[in-house]
C-alpha cells in the first residue's frame, strides 16, 4: 500500500494544515491518552494518498497525525481534516 512513497517523497513535501486552517483559539485540542491507529489521507501537491499511521490529538475540525515515509526513513506529523482520518481494523498496523 505505501510503496508510491518511496518515489514521491524525493519530490514532495506533503500538504499540512496551515495554522490559520487549525484556528486553534476556537478549536481547543485535545490529546489522546496512546496514539491510535489510523488510515489518513494525505496530500501532495500533485496527488493524495491513503497511508497508515497514528493519530495523536485532535480538535473539532481536525486531527494531529504521524506516519512514516520509508524512502527517506522520516517521521512525518502535521494536522489534516478530520474526514481525511479513519480508524484501522484491530488487526491492521
Amino acid at each position: 500500500m505505501d510503496g508510491w512513497i518511496e518515489e514521491l517523497v524525493m519530490r514532495e513535501e506533503p500538504v499540512m494544515l496551515t495554522e490559520a486552517e487549525l484556528d486553534l483559539p476556537s478549536n481547543p485540542v485535545h490529546e489522546f491518552p496512546a496514539p491510535r491507529r489510523v488510515h489518513i489521507w494525505i496530500r501532495y501537491p500533485s496527488s493524495a494518498y491513503r497511508v497508515k499511521g497514528h493519530a495523536t490529538a485532535w480538535t473539532k475540525t481536525a486531527v494531529k497525525v504521524s506516519f512514516f515515509e520509508p524512502g527517506i526513513k522520516t517521521q512525518r506529523q502535521g494536522w489534516v481534516w478530520v474526514g481525511a482520518v479513519t480508524p484501522a481494523a484491530p488487526d491492521e498496523l
